[in-house]
């Protein structure tokens, strides 16, 4: 008996360490910067895709109705997706930021809320991760979407930014600014169009701001980008230059007026969703 019990003290103490070591991984995602979750909203989708859903979808959990391209904790999730009873405590976690503020404008009060979601897929360090995958995700990739809601009425504006998407790389050496490499080797339109495929699929007519410098080693990389979006021929496709540091240097934030004016013809052709609180 005493042989038992002390077995039974082994396994109770090395039992206690593994949840003490869980939950220091718990603890540790939870106070790390830029991890969400919601047990009560579908954080990984934009109001817009939430308002287009079918009753059905309504219905489903959060764990399977989840945008899969923002869902971080996917792997983890993966075991539990066939096991419904176990779905309300699998919640997705999203990665990026989200900020809620009370706004007063002219007397009204609203509240203006932002959220930013990074893919998980093709994510990665600034210079390590460049360009897109062979499925045309881009590096980096971010939905940011506005909401404003006001007297029961919803409001949002999304737009999305990522990495140029056609094979590149920037590797990290002893320069300040290593020079960009476009790859020779492979076939960029393949990806390049599998990503404004997507693009328009999911967000509809695109107008694409490229603020990268126009001369020097990063020349090519606009030169490149423009290029794939001719030879695409595709009017849902809308791109604009804008040699940033060019025009703002020195401090010159006026001069962005260039950029507004660019896009003020085509901004007039996109909406935004509006919607009452009971309709979603």
């Amino acid at each position: 008996m005493q042989v038992g019990r002390a077995t039974c003290g082994r396994g109770f103490g090395l039992q206690s360490q593994e949840n003490k070591t869980f939950l220091s991984m718990i603890h540790s995602v939870l106070t790390t910067d830029g991890f969400y979750f919601c047990t009560d909203f579908d954080l990984t989708h934009t109001l817009q895709r939430l308002a287009n859903t079918s009753p059905d979808f309504q219905e489903m959990s959060l764990l399977e109705r989840a945008d899969q391209r923002f869902v971080w904790n996917g792997n983890l999730l993966r075991e539990l997706a066939g096991q419904p009873e176990l779905h309300r405590f699998a919640l997705p976690v999203i990665h990026g930021f989200i900020v809620m503020k009370p706004c007063r404008i002219n007397g009204k009060i609203f509240e203006w809320i932002l959220i930013s979601r990074r893919s998980c897929f093709r994510a990665g360090v600034r210079y390590y991760v460049r360009g897109i995958d062979s499925e045309g995700h881009a590096a980096n990739f971010v939905e940011t979407e506005q909401i404003v809601l006001y007297e029961g009425a919803k409001a949002s504006f999304v737009q999305t930014r990522g990495s140029m998407p056609f094979y590149w790389s920037q590797r990290p050496n002893l320069k300040y600014k290593p020079r960009p490499v476009i790859s020779k080797t492979i076939n960029h339109m393949d990806g390049f169009q599998r990503h404004f495929d997507s693009q328009l699929l999911i967000y509809g007519k695109q107008t694409i701001l490229n603020l990268v410098n126009q001369k020097g080693s990063e020349k090519p990389l606009e030169q490149a980008f423009a290029k794939m979006v001719s030879g695409m021929s595709n009017n849902m496709l809308n791109y604009i230059p804008f040699d940033f540091h060019k025009e703002c240097s020195h401090m010159r934030w006026d001069r962005l007026q260039i950029l507004v004016d660019a896009v003020a013809e085509t901004q007039e052709e996109y909406r935004y969703l509006s919607s009452s609180l009971e309709e979603l």
